[in-house]
Protein backbone atom coordinates (compact mmCIF):
# COMPACT_ATOMS: atom_id res chain seq x y z
CA UNK A 1 0.00 0.00 0.00
CA UNK A 2 1.63 3.48 -0.85
CA UNK A 3 1.05 6.78 0.67
CA UNK A 4 0.03 8.03 -2.46
CA UNK A 5 -2.90 6.15 -2.14
CA UNK A 6 -3.57 7.17 1.57
CA UNK A 7 -3.30 10.66 1.04
CA UNK A 8 -5.81 9.99 -2.04
CA UNK A 9 -8.05 7.90 0.42
CA UNK A 10 -7.97 10.84 2.29
CA UNK A 11 -8.72 13.74 0.23
CA UNK A 12 -11.67 11.31 -1.14
CA UNK A 13 -13.09 10.96 2.48
CA UNK A 14 -12.35 15.22 3.00
CA UNK A 15 -14.32 16.04 -0.22
CA UNK A 16 -16.87 13.82 0.22
CA UNK A 17 -16.78 12.85 -3.75
CA UNK A 18 -14.57 10.64 -6.01
CA UNK A 19 -14.21 12.29 -8.85
CA UNK A 20 -13.40 15.80 -7.07
CA UNK A 21 -10.38 13.79 -5.44
CA UNK A 22 -9.42 12.67 -8.80
CA UNK A 23 -9.02 15.73 -10.20
CA UNK A 24 -6.66 16.81 -7.37
CA UNK A 25 -4.54 14.09 -8.62
CA UNK A 26 -4.99 14.33 -11.97
CA UNK A 27 -6.99 11.18 -12.29
CA UNK A 28 -10.11 10.65 -14.96
CA UNK A 29 -13.23 9.50 -13.39
CA UNK A 30 -12.87 5.66 -13.84
CA UNK A 31 -9.02 5.90 -12.92
CA UNK A 32 -9.99 7.36 -9.72
CA UNK A 33 -12.46 4.53 -9.24
CA UNK A 34 -9.96 2.08 -10.22
CA UNK A 35 -7.34 3.79 -7.27
CA UNK A 36 -10.52 2.99 -5.13
CA UNK A 37 -10.54 -0.19 -5.64
CA UNK A 38 -7.51 -1.12 -5.64
CA UNK A 39 -7.05 0.26 -2.42
CA UNK A 40 -9.76 -1.51 -0.48
CA UNK A 41 -8.66 -4.64 -2.52
CA UNK A 42 -5.42 -4.35 -0.60
CA UNK A 43 -7.40 -3.54 2.66
CA UNK A 44 -9.44 -6.47 2.47
CA UNK A 45 -12.85 -4.31 3.36
CA UNK A 46 -14.76 -1.92 1.64
CA UNK A 47 -14.02 1.26 3.13
CA UNK A 48 -16.35 3.58 1.31
CA UNK A 49 -20.36 3.49 0.72
CA UNK A 50 -20.50 5.26 -2.62
CA UNK A 51 -23.53 6.86 -4.55
CA UNK A 52 -23.74 9.01 -8.35
CA UNK A 53 -23.22 11.80 -5.71
CA UNK A 54 -21.09 11.41 -3.03
CA UNK A 55 -19.26 8.90 -1.06
CA UNK A 56 -19.63 7.58 2.90
CA UNK A 57 -16.98 6.14 5.42
CA UNK A 58 -17.97 2.24 6.17
CA UNK A 59 -17.32 0.65 9.40
CA UNK A 60 -14.41 -0.36 8.22
CA UNK A 61 -13.49 2.52 6.45
CA UNK A 62 -13.92 4.88 9.95
CA UNK A 63 -11.27 2.78 11.89
CA UNK A 64 -9.09 2.56 8.29
CA UNK A 65 -8.89 6.25 8.36
CA UNK A 66 -7.94 7.53 11.95
CA UNK A 67 -4.42 4.68 11.07
CA UNK A 68 -4.26 6.62 7.60
CA UNK A 69 -4.14 9.65 9.26
CA UNK A 70 -2.16 8.94 12.06
CA UNK A 71 0.15 7.67 9.58
CA UNK A 72 0.49 10.21 7.19
CA UNK A 73 0.88 12.62 10.01
CA UNK A 74 3.54 10.66 11.26
CA UNK A 75 5.65 10.72 7.79
CA UNK A 76 4.75 14.16 7.53
CA UNK A 77 6.49 14.95 10.49
CA UNK A 78 10.00 12.53 9.39
CA UNK A 79 10.06 14.46 6.44
CA UNK A 80 10.07 17.72 7.78
CA UNK A 81 12.75 16.32 10.55
CA UNK A 82 14.76 14.78 7.98
CA UNK A 83 14.89 18.36 5.81
CA UNK A 84 15.29 20.16 9.05
CA UNK A 85 18.67 18.12 9.50
CA UNK A 86 19.78 18.49 6.97
CA UNK A 87 19.18 22.17 5.87
CA UNK A 88 22.54 24.66 6.52
CA UNK A 89 21.89 26.50 9.75
CA UNK A 90 20.87 30.46 8.85
CA UNK A 91 18.97 33.64 9.87
CA UNK A 92 19.17 35.50 12.60
CA UNK A 93 19.67 33.37 16.44
CA UNK A 94 18.76 35.21 19.21
CA UNK A 95 20.10 34.15 22.43
CA UNK A 96 19.78 35.68 26.10
CA UNK A 97 22.34 34.89 28.82
CA UNK A 98 24.08 36.21 32.32
CA UNK A 99 26.60 39.02 32.16
CA UNK A 100 29.76 36.90 33.66
CA UNK A 101 29.29 33.47 31.76
CA UNK A 102 28.79 35.11 28.06
CA UNK A 103 31.87 37.29 28.75
CA UNK A 104 33.55 34.34 29.94
CA UNK A 105 32.56 31.33 27.93
CA UNK A 106 30.65 32.12 24.30
CA UNK A 107 31.88 35.55 23.13
CA UNK A 108 35.60 34.34 23.11
CA UNK A 109 33.90 31.70 20.59
CA UNK A 110 31.68 33.60 18.53
CA UNK A 111 33.97 34.88 15.78
CA UNK A 112 35.02 30.80 15.62
CA UNK A 113 31.09 29.77 15.45
CA UNK A 114 30.26 32.99 12.41
CA UNK A 115 33.63 31.39 10.24
CA UNK A 116 31.84 28.24 10.51
CA UNK A 117 28.32 29.33 10.03
CA UNK A 118 29.18 32.15 8.14
CA UNK A 119 24.78 32.75 7.29
CA UNK A 120 24.02 32.78 11.11
CA UNK A 121 23.25 36.62 12.51
CA UNK A 122 23.85 36.53 16.25
CA UNK A 123 21.63 38.71 18.29
CA UNK A 124 22.57 38.60 21.86
CA UNK A 125 20.70 39.59 25.19
CA UNK A 126 22.79 39.74 28.23
CA UNK A 127 21.09 40.08 31.58
CA UNK A 128 20.83 38.60 34.86
CA UNK A 129 16.98 38.78 34.90
CA UNK A 130 15.55 35.09 33.58
CA UNK A 131 14.13 36.18 30.26
CA UNK A 132 10.83 34.46 29.28
CA UNK A 133 12.02 33.49 25.93
CA UNK A 134 8.74 32.17 24.14
CA UNK A 135 7.25 35.39 25.66
CA UNK A 136 10.04 38.03 24.18
CA UNK A 137 10.86 35.92 20.87
CA UNK A 138 14.04 33.93 22.08
CA UNK A 139 15.61 30.89 20.11
CA UNK A 140 17.74 30.22 22.92
CA UNK A 141 18.66 30.75 26.46
CA UNK A 142 21.70 29.50 28.36
CA UNK A 143 21.04 29.07 31.85
CA UNK A 144 23.58 29.19 34.63
CA UNK A 145 20.67 27.54 37.70
CA UNK A 146 18.58 25.07 38.62
CA UNK A 147 15.66 25.07 35.98
CA UNK A 148 12.21 25.63 36.93
CA UNK A 149 9.99 22.83 35.57
CA UNK A 150 8.34 24.20 32.23
CA UNK A 151 7.41 23.31 28.89
CA UNK A 152 10.86 24.55 26.88
CA UNK A 153 13.06 21.97 25.85
CA UNK A 154 16.65 22.07 27.59
CA UNK A 155 19.91 20.50 27.22
CA UNK A 156 22.78 19.89 29.67
CA UNK A 157 25.97 21.63 28.07
CA UNK A 158 27.94 21.09 31.10
CA UNK A 159 28.04 20.17 35.08
CA UNK A 160 28.70 23.79 37.07
CA UNK A 161 29.05 22.97 40.81
CA UNK A 162 28.73 26.43 43.67
CA UNK A 163 31.49 27.07 46.18
CA UNK A 164 31.11 29.42 49.34
CA UNK A 165 34.83 31.42 48.63
CA UNK A 166 35.97 34.69 50.03
CA UNK A 167 39.53 36.50 49.52
CA UNK A 168 43.00 35.50 50.83
CA UNK A 169 42.61 39.04 52.39
CA UNK A 170 39.43 38.87 53.62
CA UNK A 171 39.78 35.55 55.39
CA UNK A 172 43.51 36.67 56.93
CA UNK A 173 41.42 39.61 58.63
CA UNK A 174 37.99 37.99 59.62
CA UNK A 175 38.98 34.28 59.78
CA UNK A 176 37.61 31.07 58.02
CA UNK A 177 33.69 29.82 59.00
CA UNK A 178 33.74 26.28 59.52
CA UNK A 179 29.77 25.53 59.37
CA UNK A 180 26.85 27.15 58.27
CA UNK A 181 26.18 28.70 61.60
CA UNK A 182 29.24 31.02 61.51
CA UNK A 183 28.03 33.11 58.87
CA UNK A 184 26.29 34.73 61.00
CA UNK A 185 29.07 36.67 62.48
CA UNK A 186 30.73 36.94 59.00
CA UNK A 187 29.86 39.35 55.60
CA UNK A 188 27.70 37.61 53.57
CA UNK A 189 27.93 39.55 50.23
CA UNK A 190 24.17 39.22 48.45
CA UNK A 191 23.09 38.06 45.15
CA UNK A 192 18.99 39.51 44.92
CA UNK A 193 18.66 36.43 42.67
CA UNK A 194 19.29 33.79 45.27
CA UNK A 195 18.63 35.32 48.72
CA UNK A 196 19.15 32.02 50.44
CA UNK A 197 22.39 29.72 50.32
CA UNK A 198 21.89 25.87 51.09
CA UNK A 199 24.21 23.69 52.32
CA UNK A 200 24.10 19.98 52.32
CA UNK A 201 25.10 18.63 56.22
CA UNK A 202 25.99 15.75 58.45
CA UNK A 203 21.97 15.38 59.10
CA UNK A 204 20.53 17.18 56.02
CA UNK A 205 20.38 20.48 53.64
CA UNK A 206 20.93 23.66 55.35
CA UNK A 207 19.28 26.85 54.56
CA UNK A 208 21.37 30.46 55.03
CA UNK A 209 19.12 33.32 54.74
CA UNK A 210 21.82 35.65 53.17
CA UNK A 211 21.34 39.35 55.47
CA UNK A 212 24.86 41.65 54.32
CA UNK A 213 25.18 45.48 54.53
CA UNK A 214 26.43 44.56 50.57
CA UNK A 215 24.29 43.50 47.90
CA UNK A 216 23.34 43.57 44.22
CA UNK A 217 21.13 42.18 41.28
CA UNK A 218 24.62 41.60 39.55
CA UNK A 219 26.86 38.71 40.03
CA UNK A 220 29.82 40.40 38.34
CA UNK A 221 29.77 42.85 41.47
CA UNK A 222 29.22 40.36 43.94
CA UNK A 223 32.19 38.37 41.98
CA UNK A 224 34.27 41.51 41.97
CA UNK A 225 33.40 42.66 45.79
CA UNK A 226 34.35 38.93 46.81
CA UNK A 227 37.81 39.68 45.31
CA UNK A 228 38.43 42.44 46.77
CA UNK A 229 38.40 41.47 50.10
CA UNK A 230 34.07 42.83 50.89
CA UNK A 231 33.08 39.53 51.98
CA UNK A 232 31.91 35.83 51.64
CA UNK A 233 30.29 35.14 48.16
CA UNK A 234 28.66 31.76 46.93
CA UNK A 235 29.85 30.96 43.21
CA UNK A 236 29.67 28.93 40.11
CA UNK A 237 33.30 26.99 39.09
CA UNK A 238 32.78 28.57 35.51
CA UNK A 239 32.32 32.15 37.12
CA UNK A 240 35.76 31.87 39.50
CA UNK A 241 37.71 28.96 38.29
CA UNK A 242 40.50 31.22 37.58
CA UNK A 243 40.61 33.49 40.38
CA UNK A 244 40.31 30.05 42.38
CA UNK A 245 43.62 28.39 40.24
CA UNK A 246 45.17 31.93 40.50
CA UNK A 247 44.52 32.69 44.42
CA UNK A 248 42.44 35.45 44.39
CA UNK A 249 39.79 33.54 45.51
CA UNK A 250 40.00 30.57 47.81
CA UNK A 251 37.20 27.86 48.51
CA UNK A 252 35.88 27.95 52.03
CA UNK A 253 33.52 25.43 54.50
CA UNK A 254 34.38 22.07 51.93
CA UNK A 255 33.15 19.81 54.92
CA UNK A 256 29.55 21.52 54.23
CA UNK A 257 29.33 21.84 50.13
CA UNK A 258 26.87 23.95 48.27
CA UNK A 259 24.31 22.37 47.44
CA UNK A 260 21.30 22.80 44.06
CA UNK A 261 24.35 23.87 42.23
CA UNK A 262 22.76 23.23 38.97
CA UNK A 263 24.56 23.24 35.52
CA UNK A 264 25.04 24.77 32.06
CA UNK A 265 21.57 24.57 30.68
CA UNK A 266 20.57 25.62 26.35
CA UNK A 267 17.00 26.43 27.29
CA UNK A 268 14.61 26.69 23.83
CA UNK A 269 11.73 26.83 22.81
CA UNK A 270 9.20 24.15 22.84
CA UNK A 271 8.01 22.32 19.19
CA UNK A 272 8.23 19.03 16.96
CA UNK A 273 11.17 20.79 14.99
CA UNK A 274 14.35 22.25 16.34
CA UNK A 275 15.79 25.28 14.26
CA UNK A 276 19.21 24.11 12.22
CA UNK A 277 20.66 27.34 13.69
CA UNK A 278 19.91 26.37 17.35
CA UNK A 279 21.21 22.88 17.02
CA UNK A 280 24.19 24.27 15.52
CA UNK A 281 24.79 26.52 18.42
CA UNK A 282 24.29 24.22 20.92
CA UNK A 283 26.41 21.23 19.47
CA UNK A 284 28.98 23.83 18.95
CA UNK A 285 28.87 25.04 22.57
CA UNK A 286 29.26 21.50 23.57
CA UNK A 287 32.00 20.64 21.97
CA UNK A 288 34.19 23.81 22.67
CA UNK A 289 33.30 23.21 26.72
CA UNK A 290 34.29 19.71 26.73
CA UNK A 291 33.47 17.09 29.00
CA UNK A 292 34.10 17.26 31.33
CA UNK A 293 33.92 21.02 31.13
CA UNK A 294 37.55 22.78 30.61
CA UNK A 295 36.33 24.61 34.32
CA UNK A 296 36.45 21.94 35.51
CA UNK A 297 39.33 20.11 34.53
CA UNK A 298 41.58 23.44 34.80
CA UNK A 299 40.73 23.23 38.41
CA UNK A 300 40.35 21.09 41.61
CA UNK A 301 40.04 21.01 44.79
CA UNK A 302 42.14 19.75 47.04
Amino acid sequence: MKLEDLRFFTRVVALGNLSAAGREFGLSPSAASARLSALEAGAGSQLLARTTRKVSLTEAGQVFIEHANRALSEMDAAMHALEASTEAPRGTLRITSNVSFVRKHVLPYLNEFKNEYPDVRIEMNITDRIVDIVEEGYDLAIRVAELPDSALKARKLAANPRYLCASPEYIARRGEPTSPADLANHECLGFEPMPTWYFAGPNGEIAHHVHSAISSDNGDFTHEAAIHGLGLTVKSIAHIWEDLRDGRLVVVMQDYPVTRAGAVWAVYPPGKQTPPKVIAFIDFLQKKFGRPAYWETEFRLA
